[in-house]
């Protein structure tokens, strides 16, 4: 924190007579007089916030505080969430509601429920009457970043609201369109696909639910709200969609699989096309396939200067298995390649298992399993020790069999890449026991295991100090310098008003020694290695997470919510 003058912290002490919320504030010991100091300054100049808002923008009141007081002060109820908003009720313009900052979250028959930044404003009140002129409005305070992430949905549903009435002219049977030019509905997918990819989604959600249709984006590990649509729409869509991926469109009671690509900005997409029939119709799930993430060297994909030093080690290892763990989405399939590509070269045979083979790869022997014609992993994995491989990468190691193939390819010379679902790295070592290996074939045969996890990176365009919850901040106060800091971001238009740029990783790795291959021999406790490996400088995943907390890189809510401390 800047250090504040004897005549600044005078001024702080006469502000405190005058503004009660201040006083508030101090007396809980939700601040310093330092701090208030450093507000007061911040006032002068922004006269037209009120003191809470700029000790949250300083960093020096979480956002749980902010509400709580500020509702305790003017006797407010408070959102501190904004969830389980239907859309299609809101019948004000995403610009007025821009301008008045307000959202309707609820609307009743006799009342409508309003998140208001300013729950004082007469003026936002008013153009709310408008448009509900016979019900109760019931205004709640709410936090200005999530009513702009609210508005920010409403102005995508605006925008294809063109599309939307071209499609029900075509599905009633209008003007016949001229010749090369796409129909509503191809143009209502490509606007969808080409939003998704410019959000940098994962995955395309498209659901059906009673009376409507639903479209959610998977972005950086969480699903947005993105549109709604009548059901007649959906069933458009869905018809459309199945034949871009090759599958019965007249199918509705199987779940599909299949695929199409398209190209966007001079780069060609591919996406992987899944349907499943529910009650009210079916759900339907595009993975985003995008090479341009996956391509990436082992020195860009978010691996901590520590823990990349032990990846590369275990890579230039001439045999032996090393293992990438995670559960579904952490990142085991970037992982992997990226490891690949670091040691691929003419003068290494590498060969792949995979299920499916999403990214086809240049100087890359890939295989596809396919159960359907007995190519299992195991089957894969007979054949490829006889196409004298340097490298073996295999998609995931599911079962005995493969795990056998695999420790005998790591003792006859091979360098075994693989992948496990456990929710640690020590716990890689007990899972191939459990699994049926001899404790003493995973001792000779594995060289290191890495877990990780993908945690959101801040948006550098809008990032802030702050102060998180105490329920964060308790278990960890030991472990934090006296100056600690923590960053997040607040959500602009670059971001799309999310907070966040991107994903990296948090890992923690180990490599086996002479020591440590005698513990697996000896089937040690998982607590037993563990205790060696810390003596050892081995770092876990929630510390790995919290250098880069506090190096900015990521708010310390998203730390907790992938990683156990």
């Amino acid at each position: 924190m800047v250090a504040v003058t004897e005549k600044e912290l005078k001024l702080a002490e006469e502000y405190l007579k005058r503004d009660a919320l201040a006083k508030r504030l101090y007396d809980k010991k939700l601040i310093t007089l330092e701090q208030l100091a450093q507000a007061v300054k911040v006032k002068l100049q922004q006269r037209n916030k009120n003191i809470a808002e700029i000790l949250y923008e300083l960093g020096y009141l979480s956002k749980e505080d902010y509400l709580k007081e500020l509702s305790a002060h003017y006797q407010v109820p408070y959102l501190e969430k904004l969830e389980g908003i239907r859309f299609r009720d809101i019948k004000i313009p995403s610009s007025i509601l821009k301008q008045i900052l307000a959202v309707p979250v609820e609307v009743r028959f006799d009342r409508v429920k309003v998140a208001m930044v300013n729950p004082f404003d007469w003026q936002s009140e008013s153009y709310i009457k408008r448009f509900y002129p016979k019900r109760k409005i019931e205004k709640y305070l709410a936090f200005k970043e999530d009513v702009l992430k609210v508005i920010k949905i409403l102005e995508d549903r605006e925008k294809i609201q063109n599309i939307i009435t071209d499609i029900k002219k075509e599905l009633r049977g209008g003007e016949e369109l001229p010749e090369g030019t796409d129909s509503a509905v191809v143009r209502l997918i490509k606007y969808i696909v080409e939003k998704a990819v410019e959000r940098k989604a994962s995955d395309i959600h498209i659901e059906a639910e009673e009376n409507y249709g639903l479209v959610r984006l998977r972005i950086f590990g969480t699903l947005y709200e993105f549109l709604d649509f009548d059901k007649d729409i959906f069933k458009a869509l869905s018809s459309r969609l199945k034949l871009m991926a090759s599958v019965d469109p007249s199918e509705r009671r199987r779940p599909q699989d299949g695929a199409f690509s398209m190209e966007l900005g001079g780069n060609k997409f591919d996406f992987r096309f899944s349907s499943l029939p529910t009650v009210w119709g079916e759900s339907i799930v595009i993975r985003i396939l995008d090479k341009r993430n996956i391509l990436r060297s082992i020195d860009e994909i978010g691996i901590s200067e520590q823990n990349l030093k032990l990846v590369k080690k275990a890579l230039s290892m001439p045999n032996g298995i090393f293992l990438v763990t995670g559960p579904t989405g952490s990142g085991k399939s970037t992982t992997l390649y990226a490891s690949l590509n670091a040691v691929v070269g003419v003068d290494k045979k590498v060969i792949t298992v995979e299920d499916p083979v999403e990214y086809k790869l240049p100087g890359i022997q890939q295989v596809q399993v396919n159960p359907k014609i007995d190519m299992t992993f195991a089957a894969a994995l007979r054949s490829i020790l006889r196409q004298d491989p340097d490298i073996i990468m295999i998609g995931e190691i599911r079962d005995l069999e493969t795990l056998e193939i695999a420790i005998k390819a790591a003792l006859t010379g091979h360098l075994v890449l693989s992948t496990l679902h456990t929710n640690d790295a020590v716990s890689a070592i007990s899972r191939m026991i459990d699994m049926g290996a001899d404790p003493f074939m995973v001792a000779s045969s594995l060289i290191g295991v890495e877990a990780q996890r993908l945690v959101k990176t801040n948006c550098p365009h809008c990032t802030i100090q702050y102060k998180p919850a105490d329920i964060y901040l308790d278990p960890i106060r030991n472990y934090l310098p006296k100056d600690a800091k923590f960053y997040k971001g607040v959500g602009c238009e670059k971001c799309n008003m999310t907070g966040f740029a991107g994903r990296t990783l948090i890992t923690e790795v180990f490599l086996t020694d002479e020591v440590l291959e005698s513990k697996i021999a000896k089937n040690k406790e998982k607590l037993e290695i563990l205790n060696y490996l810390r003596n050892k400088g081995y770092r876990t995943m929630f510390f790995d997470g919290l250098m880069k907390a506090l190096a900015g890189i990521t708010p310390l809510e998203e730390v907790y919510r992938v990683a156990k401390l």
